[in-house]
């Protein structure tokens, strides 16, 4: 069975702009993690980072609530969407950003809490990174927008998102290694490290949900 045209358009249409929803709130996450990382570097409040923090773990809830929306809609129509695999793991990748924010929001309290001090050339380099990813989710975001109103502007934002996932790459390797040869105490360079680590993995996560979206333009266009 197949559900006429304009009806499976329909449906379509109601996922995408709950699927918009989603990561405009993954992505206002984010950029509380880029205010956690200026107030490391310019005051180290621990407090400040806590509240933070809570903020994030909030707008996580509200995110998450967001996508059980998506998965009950797609509950309903069943198999009578076309690629419902791909709208699942859409918005199963872009859960995942929410949480490797949140990993990241609770890493950079413990890091607070060691009142370790970072150079400026690492902060600086750290907020470079933080700054390239917050790009790369952007292009992804107006990605999800063009794929129901433009093939060309969908398929140039999806070309962008990859372009800037590679500068995001590149600022990583550069960073890495000057996190390994800095003189910070293990601890401090471990957490910092997987903290970059955690920042390059969400413009990876970016890339993969490009290549998924895709597949589902395949029958969108």
């Amino acid at each position: 069975m197949t559900l006429p045209r304009d009806r499976e358009e329909e449906f379509r249409l109601r996922i995408f702009t709950l699927i918009q929803d989603q990561i405009r709130k993954v992505i206002d996450m984010y950029k509380m993690i880029l205010d956690m990382l200026e107030n490391y570097i310019y005051d180290a409040n621990v407090s400040k980072l806590e509240e933070l923090y809570q903020k994030i773990l909030k707008a996580d809830e509200s995110a998450k609530e967001t996508s059980r929306l998506v998965e009950a809609e797609m509950t309903n129509v069943g198999v009578l969407l076309a690629n419902r695999e791909d709208y699942v793991r859409l918005v199963t990748e872009i859960d995942s950003i929410a949480d490797k924010t949140e990993g990241i929001a609770f890493r950079m309290v413990s890091l607070a809490k060691m009142k370790a001090k970072l150079s400026r050339e690492l902060n600086n380099k750290i907020l470079e990174l933080g700054e390239a990813v917050l790009a790369t989710l952007n292009r992804l975001r107006e990605a999800l927008l063009a794929i129901t109103l433009n093939v060309n502007t969908f398929h140039q934002k999806v070309r962008e998102t990859e372009e800037h996932e590679k500068k995001v790459d590149e600022i990583y390797r550069t960073l890495d290694i000057a996190i390994l040869t800095s003189e910070l105490k293990i601890a401090p360079l471990l957490l910092t490290r997987e903290i970059v680590a955690m920042l390059e993995e969400i413009a990876d996560m970016a890339e993969r949900i490009v290549d998924t979206l895709r597949a589902i333009s395949l029958t969108v266009f």
